[in-house]
């Protein structure tokens, strides 16, 4: 053994050059593979380890450095080279702690778990080291020589067992990857620093440290032959070799997660694709409904304006079926029956695709399709009927699927379908769709969906219909019976106001003329003044006769003001209005625009007590100062206002008039006069604004407005 002792002695610079690369390489080496992306704890804490192995590398090449300079010059180190050696020692010692802290700490574990820990035992280094060079009063560099050895023993051995142990649980979390050969390796290179650690920072420099006489360098060559030096090169050297083989790991670990990130690109495009496709379908569903929906509202509304239009009932039914045959690839020709009140008969209506001799009842065919529409109108559920004959009932509800099961699974193909018409739980007929052509078909469940939806529709426009027709029949008869209402009443007011004239007049008149007699008599002949009071008493009487005589004739004005009938519309207004102001002391102006000779007697009368009944309610409720009222006569209308200064209403009192007829019955009078004329009543009106009436009439139809039609009156 002395030969190598010897030769590792001459050769001291080459172990520490071997040593120094060692940790440099193990550094580098990890520096390098911590670039590697990795989810392992393992992996965040090489950093650490690698910054270990390139300090102390570092250090040991500066150790080299002294060395080389003592032996070529014979120069010592300076104080201040020996404090830099000791601090990239020591920071080498606490990369090493912290790996170890930062291998046994949880993922999620705050930096002050691993800083504080290393931070603390660094302070215990120095307060001892700082007692211990006190105690024994020594030297810088032997100073400097104690805080080496006190480092070794109180940083390096602590981390180099902490580090060990941290790989020993690490190698475990390799064995559940199914990696158990590199948990050997992870084991063989926590033995390698265990070894460095507590074997290669047991001996130390010779010093003032008590057990350096037992611990140091001198004694490890004595005991094994070679420097311990090179034994921690050595150490170093298997701490790389398998530390990088642990690195491998890395990759594999690499390499699984590719493939799992292919999988699940494999799996999430496949999953894409399949959404895709259903995404597809979806829209396709989407858009077949879609157009479904728009064929069927196409539809229906084409039924609606087709029935809608002006005409009779039967000839819009012609036209409407003539568009569902046409819309429906089922059905060549069709029919609607209507049902009389009494169920008992049925009207035939819109009959379309029928040959003529068909219509005419001459053939079986059409004799079946009668048939089968007065059965779905007696028994209020659709029906088909099939090529044997067979009929059979279903419920005409798309979404129960009825309809095609049922119709579907009789063997002979559907001849003819006939659908209630329906509308608020009252039948009003059928229609029934028959198909004519020998090629069979099977309507689908849609198709027989927008059969029952064009029933619904021709129910509801029906009942429209007929409603509509009995309204009219209702209008027409009642406005006769008003027309004879307002031509009775101005004729009683007409016989009233005559008679009143005839005799009531004349008879006063004759008293008064008799009293005036009498006064005049008794004037002349009574010389007795006892009798002066009776000569006041016929004076009186005459009077009063003669007060109740201009009463009657106002009275009689206004029943029926002679000068209506004489003078024109015109004339009688203008007597009004002047007769009204002095009656009312309001100011009232009258204007005429137009001549008023070519207005019917009826627009006379109409327009005339709708301006009596204006000027009525502003003297009763308007409290106004002043009144105008003016008539404008054109070739076509005629319009006629009334407007006032008071204090107005507000508007949405004429909603509640109309529904209170009793409250209003002046407003509502007005309104219906107009219609009489075919004209309208408009009233303008708001609080302190005054109100505004004004009636607006067609003279087109003048001469037979008030025969043909009409609306509800009130005088």
């Amino acid at each position: 053994m002395q030969p190598i002792t010897d030769f590792f002695l001459r050769n001291m610079i080459a172990v520490y050059f071997f040593y120094g690369l060692a940790f440099f390489t193990m550094g580098v080496a990890l520096a390098l593979t911590t670039r590697q992306t990795s989810r392992r704890r393992f992996a965040r804490a090489l950093p650490c380890m690698a910054a270990f192995g390139i300090l102390h590398g570092f250090h040991e090449w500066f150790e080299m450095g002294q060395r080389i300079a003592l032996e070529t010059s014979g120069r010592t180190p300076t104080v201040e080279e020996e404090i830099l050696r000791l601090l990239l020692l020591v920071v080498s010692f606490v990369m090493l702690l912290c790996f170890g802290l930062q291998l046994l700490s949880p993922a999620a574990a705050p930096r002050r778990r691993v800083y504080t820990p290393a931070i603390g035992l660094v302070l215990v280094w120095a307060v001892v080291s700082a007692l211990f060079i006190a105690n024994v009063q020594s030297a810088p560099l032997e100073a400097i020589t104690i805080a080496d050895g006190l480092s070794r023993y109180l940083l390096a051995i602590p981390a180099a067992a902490l580090s060990a142990i941290a790989l020993m649980r690490e190698q475990r979390a390799l064995r559940m990857m199914n990696i158990s050969a590199f948990g050997r390796n992870m084991v063989m290179a926590a033995a390698a620093l265990l070894l460095y650690g507590v074997i290669g920072q047991l001996f130390l420099r010779p010093s003032a440290l008590p057990w350096t006489e037992v611990f140091s360098s001198s004694h490890f060559i004595d005991w094994f032959g070679i420097p311990v030096q090179l034994f921690r090169a050595a150490m170093a050297v298997a701490l790389t070799f398998f530390l990088i083989r642990v690195m491998n790991a890395f990759a594999i670990e690499h390499r699984r997660r590719l493939e799992q990130a292919d999988r699940e690109r494999l799996a999430a495009e496949q999953a894409a694709l399949e959404v895709e496709r259903r995404s597809i379908a979806a829209m396709e569903n989407m858009n077949d409904e879609l157009r479904l929906a728009a064929h069927k509202l196409s539809l229906l509304l084409d039924v609606s304006n087709l029935l809608d239009l002006p005409g009779s009932l039967d000839s819009r039914l012609q036209q409407a079926m003539a568009r569902i045959i046409e819309a429906l690839p089922f059905a060549n020709a069709g029919l609607v029956m209507i049902a009389h009140r009494n169920h008992h008969s049925e009207s035939v209506m819109g009959v379309t695709g029928f040959r003529a001799v068909d219509a005419d009842g001459d053939s079986a065919l059409y004799a079946q399709v009668i048939e089968l529409g007065r059965v779905c109108i007696d028994r209020g559920v659709a029906m088909c009927r099939h090529t044997d004959g067979a009929v059979i009932e279903f419920v005409a509800d798309a979404e129960t699927g009825d309809p095609q099961q049922k119709c579907r699974s009789h063997g002979a193909p559907t001849t003819m379908i006939a659908y209630p018409v329906t509308a608020h739980h009252r039948i009003y007929g059928s229609i029934v769709l028959v198909r004519l052509s020998p090629i069979p078909y099977r309507p689908a469940p849609s198709e027989m969906a927008l059969m029952a939806g064009v029933a619904q529709q021709l129910g509801i426009s029906i009942e429209n219909a007929l409603l509509t027709a009995e309204a009219q029949r209702h209008g027409q008869q009642l406005a006769e019976l008003l027309r004879q209402i307002v031509d009775a009443q101005e004729s009683e007011r007409q016989r009233i106001a005559r008679e009143l004239h005839d005799a009531t007049g004349q008879s006063l008149t004759a008293i008064g003329l008799g009293l005036r007699g009498v006064e005049t008599q008794l004037a002349q002949s009574v010389c007795d003044p006892s009798m002066t009071p009776l000569v006041f008493q016929v004076k009186e009487m005459r009077i009063f006769a003669q007060n109740a005589l201009g009463e009657l004739r106002n009275i009689i004005s206004n029943l029926r003001p002679p000068q209506l009938d004489e003078l024109g519309l015109a004339a009688a207004l203008r007597w009004y209005v002047q007769s009204y102001a002095q009656r009312r002391h309001i100011a009232a102006h009258f204007t005429c625009t137009g001549d008023d000779s070519r207005l019917p007697p009826d627009y006379r009368t109409v327009l005339f007590r709708i301006a009596q009944e204006a000027l009525t309610n502003t003297a009763k409720h308007a409290n106004a100062s002043e009144v105008t009222v003016a008539l404008d006569i054109t070739d076509d209308f005629v319009k006629l206002e009334v407007g006032d200064n008071g204090i107005g209403f507000n508007p949405a009192l004429l909603n509640r008039l109309a529904n209170q007829p009793a409250a209003g019955w002046g407003v509502i009078g007005m309104r219906e006069r107009a219609l009489l004329l075919d004209g309208r009543c408009e009233i303008e009106t708001a609080p302190g604004a005054g109100t505004r009436v004004r009636v607006e009439a067609p003279l087109r139809r003048a001469a037979t407005l008030l025969t043909n039609e009409g609306t509800p009156s009130h005088a």
